[in-house]
């Protein structure tokens, strides 16, 4: 008995290393095409990302927030606080140079998706995506050690480049806009919707996880640092995976708690359109 247990503890821990490395994989592939593409992809010259400054402007640029604030990301963040319609929001996503970077970068992801994770109308797929996110959020995934030796000490992504997860906080909402504004443009008959509202799921409870581990912003009071809230979200987590408009909702909601506290939101005025996406 002494010699199974033994022999099943050292395949649980190999199939626990296996599954470390490739949701690292995951991750150090969705940062090589973006902030890290200088390393890895120059010859992008940063399209994926927010450009080189030089000739290549980069898709995230058209409606992610960085020297300034472009319609898309006011819209959603208006939309998530519920003081402008989702109506707004749709019409900045739907503008030509906005829906060809977001599906430019959707396309991006779902090549990666595939590659790491398979199909996302699998259950046990969906499972292992959550669980890569939570890892990710609680920064317990292993050292991205290659990378950080590449990046020179007088780098500003020295402090993070060696080590997959998430310090911007403001990122979790900028990956669900991408998401959100997919779905706008491409609708649920999409091939890629399933994929679209497993990430969404994790982002749901990787913010959430990621918010509650570091404790630098508010998340739902309900939320710990402990093992009975990683139960509670990955149970969550599979609900929302497959509800694109849940998991919106749900992200919408950890927002205003960023911004309000979760105690304060019952004294906030009702949106104008409280509506799914």
């Amino acid at each position: 008995m002494i010699e199974q247990s033994s022999r099943s503890g050292a395949l649980d821990s190999a199939a626990e290393a296996a599954a470390h490395a490739r949701y690292a994989g995951w991750f150090h592939d969705l940062d090589a095409w973006t902030e890290y593409w200088d390393v890895y992809h120059p010859e992008t010259r940063g399209r994926f990302y927010f450009g080189d400054g030089a000739g290549e402007t980069g898709l995230l640029t058209r409606f992610l927030p960085r020297a300034e604030y472009p319609p898309p990301w006011t819209a959603w963040t208006r939309m998530a606080l519920q003081t402008q319609s989702h109506a707004v929001f749709h019409d900045a996503v739907r503008a030509p140079a906005v829906s060809e970077a977001v599906l430019e970068v959707d396309a991006l992801v779902g090549g990666l998706f595939d590659r790491h994770f398979g199909a996302s109308s699998n259950s046990r797929v969906r499972a292992d995506l959550l669980e890569a996110m939570l890892r990710f959020a609680t920064d317990a995934l292993p050292p991205a050690t290659e990378r950080a030796a590449r990046i020179s000490e007088d780098d500003w992504r020295k402090p993070t480049a060696g080590r997959h997860t998430l310090d911007s906080d403001g990122m979790w909402f900028a990956w669900a806009l991408q998401l959100e504004a997919a779905h706008v443009i491409l609708g649920e008959a999409d091939p890629g919707h399933a994929r679209r509202a497993l990430l969404l799921a994790g982002v749901a409870i990787g913010c959430a996880a990621n918010f509650a581990w570091r404790g630098h912003r508010c998340t739902r009071a309900e939320y710990r640092r402990d093992d009975r809230t990683l139960a509670l979200l990955r149970a969550r987590g599979a609900q929302w995976a497959v509800d694109f408009a849940a998991g919106a909702r749900e992200v919408h909601a950890l927002y205003r708690i960023r911004e309000w506290r979760e105690d304060n939101l019952a004294a906030r005025p009702a949106g104008r359109d409280a509506g799914d996406l």
